[in-house]
């Protein structure tokens, strides 16, 4: 099982170091980065980035609510814990689906079971499988922006500037993908559409959320077209029904 990937957002240095080692005496492996302000926090996000956020709610300039409030717009997914001094907030951590929502000083115990929990979904989220550097290893599928085939070496392309390298093909592995918003756009790239900001018919790509661009065979461009139209009819319909 990889290493949780932990994100601290909290602006008081001694908060922090409490929080980084209880998590550290929990046992569970994982590896964390602190942010000390909601903005800082916001501008080196991206979606899939990490399995469980802990954010302070009283916060100066931007608070937790608010921050959590844009993080949902982007990423639906993430697990993400409350810490408070105040239980004032608590309808609102609710509706905007926080995974847990902790009372200060916090307990080690709060946080074992918040481990815990973000490992089980991390393990049960839909994930592939791959073979990398003679390793088994599983990445979410909404880590993955898109799959290129160079030569006989297949490239993942993940959210944050990863790259896994597995010696695979596209086609026998496409398949696994079925269940997923994924389309092959090119004999040589499978995209994730949940990750595409826009479609360009001049250039013929798809001009991906973190700045790259997916090629799109000629021939594909019509089905592209209709395929990604799909998509956003389905996710604006998906979100006009909550």
């Amino acid at each position: 099982m990889e290493s949780l990937r932990i994100a601290v957002c909290e602006d008081n240095p001694e908060e922090q170091k409490r929080l980084l080692a209880m998590i550290e005496a929990v046992g569970i492996s994982a590896s964390c980065t602190v942010f000390d302000s909601g903005e800082a926090f916001l501008q080196a996000y991206i979606a899939g980035k990490y399995d469980l956020i802990f954010m302070d709610i009283y916060m100066a300039e931007m608070t937790g609510i608010e921050t959590v409030t844009v993080i949902r717009q982007i990423d639906e997914h993430v697990p993400i814990a409350f810490v408070t001094t105040s239980t004032d907030h608590t309808l609102e951590s609710y509706r905007l689906e926080a995974l847990k929502y902790i009372e200060k000083p916090v307990k080690e115990k709060a946080v074992r079971e918040l481990l815990k929990l973000a490992q089980m979904k991390k393990e049960i989220f839909p994930h592939l499988n791959l073979k990398v550097g003679g390793k088994e290893i599983s990445v979410s599928f909404d880590r993955i922006l898109y799959a290129e085939q160079k030569a006989h070496t297949l490239y993942f392309f993940l959210t944050g500037g990863e790259v896994l390298l597995a010696n695979e093909k596209l086609d026998n592995v496409e398949k696994l993908f079925a269940e997923q918003p994924f389309f092959r756009c090119h004999k040589s790239y499978l995209v994730n559409l949940s990750c595409v900001k826009a479609l360009d018919t001049e250039l013929m790509v798809f001009a991906m959320k973190e700045g790259k661009n997916v090629h799109i065979r000629r021939e594909s461009m019509g089905k592209a077209k209709k395929v990604f139209q799909t998509y956003l009819f389905g996710q604006a319909r998906r979100m006009g029904n909550e």
